[in-house]
């Protein structure tokens, strides 16, 4: 099955991402499938694309570029896997009300309300929970301070285990 999704690749300093893609290389397994992102709108079937594209161009139209700041590798969890989040604490706002208005119009009906929003770039995942808690402990204990830039949505689809970048628009608003 076809699933849009909305993306967001940071713009960020070249250590910073050599960083960060070092370490989703050792403990994320959806590294070689995606870059670093931040997840603005989730997989969604049933959706024309060409409404799609529009919704995603209107509402980066809207909103200006987001300087952000993660200082911070929180747990996450769902029933089958752990995760490590490297969560901004400056952008924070910036990028949940860009969220916010991607799930208006045609992707409001897709809108999860079982689960919150946190923005944030998966560094990696593991059925073993303590794993990724201590991989959380350690990217903490060293000081974490990844500044970067959001300056685009990408929309992607994913198709038989595969993400393609369909088409992307400038925050430009």
């Amino acid at each position: 099955m076809k699933k849009l999704h909305t993306l967001a690749y940071p713009r960020l300093s070249a250590p910073d991402s050599a960083f960060i893609e070092e370490c989703r290389r050792q403990h994320d397994g959806q590294h070689p499938l995606v870059q670093a992102h931040f997840t603005m709108a989730f997989g969604c079937a049933g959706i024309d694309e060409q409404a799609y594209q529009q919704h995603l161009e209107e509402v980066a139209g809207l909103h200006g570029p987001i300087d952000f700041v993660c200082r911070y590798a929180m747990l996450g969890a769902d029933p089958a896997h752990a995760y490590a989040y490297l969560v901004p604490d400056e952008g924070h706002s910036q990028l949940s009300r860009l969220h916010d208005a991607l799930y208006r119009q045609v992707l409001a009906p897709t809108l999860r309300l079982d689960i919150p929003y946190v923005p944030h770039i998966t560094m990696g995942s593991s059925t073993n929970r303590a794993l990724i808690k201590s991989l959380c402990d350690e990217l903490n204990r060293n000081g974490l301070e990844i500044r970067g830039t959001v300056d685009r949505l990408t929309m992607a689809v994913l198709e038989n285990g595969v993400l393609t970048d369909l088409t992307s628009a400038r925050l430009s608003g």
